[in-house]
């Protein structure tokens, strides 16, 4: 007889199973259902019936037969990147960026738009976001049949299982209910996380620290914010919020944040922050002169970066200590305007790290790019619609 219990540990071990030979695929192919059933353990008949199902499904598709010279050919299979699509959005301070991401997580398409958040109320923005999200479908001439939904990565305090923005101090935005809106407007299951989040979940699947076990990725750009990986899962603390080191307070007597509050970290260190300070010294428009100014030997500018390099090398040592990561992922908008930047903080980071994290960690930058955000929330939604489908 089995009982209630047994049954359900039976269904979960199938489901395990069938994660488990999905991302082989994913990870391995092409490879052959032999070579499956060798590295993931499993018998030639749980494979045979695995794979079948993902084939029906359209996840998984038989390559060409491959020939070693001797013996029966081994048919190969591989993911089918066609067989679903996400349309993927990363919100930011002036601009969205909207891109179709494949099943293997490809970015086929893609595409910007620009609008300033402050100068319009949220649904202004949210309208010509649909908009524009419509015309990407119809203008690529997109199979809408194959689209699973929508992802958005958005910046701030984000309650992803609401699927509402609770406060973007660079969106300028409060209690927005993002998902009911998409829902009700594109008509597609929708999906929305916190941008750090999901782009540190893209560096762990597809960038420069996949195999890493625990991930911490810091963001400096139009704001300061980190997020971690823990065996492949985001790491969300009690309300989804854990990794906001910005609004740290590094000076109660500082300078006013965007947030209200005073001395916050990212006051210190933003785009913004930046060019305030800079404006005392120089008149320029840009943070590059910034740059241009400290490469001519300008003081002001030397002394300015070196004061901002400490605080970057300061946020790092802190999220280490907090976190012990393996690895840190260095990105945002300032990292990619000069990636040098990164050696010169991981080598503050080693003058100021705490001696028992000596040695623990490794500094490295993004290879993902401005991508990074649209993968990571594109790999949220497939991973949901893989959890449903099994």
């Amino acid at each position: 007889m089995t009982t209630g219990n047994t049954k359900h540990d039976q269904e979960l071990m199938k489901k395990i199973n069938k994660e488990l030979v999905l991302h082989l695929i994913r990870e391995k192919g092409p490879i052959s259902r032999a070579e499956l059933a060798r590295v993931s353990n499993m018998s030639s008949t749980s494979i045979g019936r695995i794979v079948s199902e993902f084939i029906e499904l359209g996840f998984v598709k038989e390559t060409e037969e491959k020939t070693s010279g001797v013996g029966r050919k081994a048919v190969l299979l591989d993911i089918n990147p066609a067989s679903v699509y996400v349309i993927s959005l990363e919100l930011d301070q002036n601009a969205t960026k909207i891109g179709l991401v494949d099943f293997n997580g490809n970015i086929n398409l893609s595409q910007k738009v620009n609008y300033d958040p402050r100068a319009n109320h949220y649904e202004s923005v949210l309208k010509l976001i649909c908009n524009s999200v419509e015309e990407f479908l119809s203008g690529h001439n997109i199979d809408k049949s194959k689209i699973i939904g929508i992802g958005i990565a958005v910046p701030g305090i984000i309650d992803a299982q609401k699927g509402t923005v609770i406060f973007s101090p660079q969106l300028g935005w409060e209690n927005v209910d993002i998902v009911k809106y998409f829902e009700e407007k594109l008509r597609l299951k929708t999906t929305i996380d916190n941008v750090i989040k999901s782009r540190a979940l893209a560096e762990n699947v597809h960038g420069s620290t996949k195999g890493s076990k625990r991930t911490a990725l810091i963001n400096f750009g139009t704001g300061v914010g980190s997020a971690l990986i823990v065996e492949e899962e985001i790491y969300r603390g009690a309300t989804n919020s854990a990794g906001e080191i910005g609004h740290t307070t590094v000076d109660p007597h500082g300078r006013l944040c965007e947030c209200g509050r005073i001395g916050c970290l990212q006051t210190y260190i933003t785009e913004e922050a930046l060019l305030q300070e800079a404006k005392i010294y120089k008149n320029i428009s840009n943070v590059n002169e910034i740059f241009v100014s400290a490469d001519s030997g300008e003081k002001w500018a030397t002394r300015l970066l070196d004061r901002v390099y400490t605080y970057m090398g300061i946020a790092v040592c802190n999220v280490i200590c907090m976190y012990n990561p393996d690895t840190v992922i260095l990105s945002g908008k300032l990292i990619d305007k000069r990636p040098k930047i990164i050696d010169i903080i991981a080598k503050k980071v080693d003058e100021l790290i705490w001696d028992p994290f000596k040695n623990t960690y490794n500094v490295k930058g993004s290879n993902l790019g401005e991508s990074a955000g649209i993968l990571g929330v594109s790999t949220s939604v497939i991973n949901k619609y893989i959890d449903i489908e099994m």
